[in-house]
């Protein structure tokens, strides 16, 4: 009999529980939306989107949701819907048991922004992923122009390590180069304050435009980056920091284990 009344025991919760869990199902179905909260990530001081352009894209749908039971709610239908926006990188959607959809969004982070010779503009996202411009915002980021033929409708085919993985597109674009060098410069801060403009040469040779000095730097490509910007730290330290600052027109560092400088005339 103890036995009898020890399983009986040991079975009522979990008998219980489909019960239980049934009554909490039930009860949730009768939750309704009171509410939409947005949270924007903005720790990287880019704005491109506000809580408005959010609530917009999710009443385009026609509903406000207001009301609306909370189990009836697609919330993966209204993440997509948020994500063709092209300056969103990611977004949840959820409800909460007390009937409030939030969606936290984060924002994409333009690393530079390109002028090509067709008189488009679009960024670079830190993903290596084209980024069309916002009405709403303009990203401080690095410029490149010059001798850049890509298109943004071209490049938007292809992610920046697309075209570092596949020899017949990276020799025909410089924007794998660009990138490279710019994440390069954004890992160093004096790199990152000394060098703020790209510039593509007839010769499809980068150049550097210094904040301080009335000198243009010949980098090349992206190859042996370390090496170039070692040589180029040398120079100033050793030379420029003794001759001037406007000593030389161009410094080139595109060859191997040399610097060419040209003196101003």
């Amino acid at each position: 009999m103890k036995k009898v009344v020890q399983i009986i025991l040991w079975l009522l919760p979990a008998l219980g529980l489909p019960v239980i869990l049934g009554f909490a199902n039930a009860e949730q179905n009768n939750v309704l939306c009171t509410g939409i909260t947005v949270n924007i990530d903005n720790s990287d001081e880019n704005f491109f989107v506000d809580e408005t352009d959010i609530k917009e894209i999710i009443y385009s749908k026609g509903d406000s949701l207001i009301g609306s039971a909370v189990s009836l709610i697609n919330c993966n239908k209204l993440e997509q819907l948020i994500l063709k926006n092209p300056s969103i990188k990611d977004v949840q959607v959820y409800a909460t048991v007390v009937g409030e959809v939030k969606a936290d969004i984060v924002q994409r982070k333009p690393v530079v922004r390109i002028y090509n010779t067709i008189g488009e503009s679009f960024y670079i996202d830190e993903t290596g992923s084209v980024m069309p411009l916002s009405s709403k915002f303009s990203s401080r980021v690095p410029v490149a122009n010059g001798n850049i033929r890509e298109s943004l409708g071209g490049l938007s085919l292809f992610n920046v390590h697309k075209i570092e993985s596949v020899d017949s597109l990276a020799s025909k674009t410089l924007i794998d180069d660009i990138f490279a060098v710019v994440n390069f410069i954004e890992k160093d801060s004096f790199w990152k304050a000394h060098i703020q403009q790209f510039f593509v040469n007839e010769k499809n040779d980068i150049e550097l435009i210094p904040m301080v000095g009335n000198h243009k730097i010949i980098l090349g490509d992206k190859k042996d980056l370390d090496s170039k910007f070692q040589k180029l730290m040398l120079l100033y330290q050793k030379g420029l920091s003794k001759t001037g600052w406007n000593q030389y027109s161009i410094i080139n560092l595109k060859f191997k284990n040399q610097v060419i400088c040209t003196k101003k005339q």
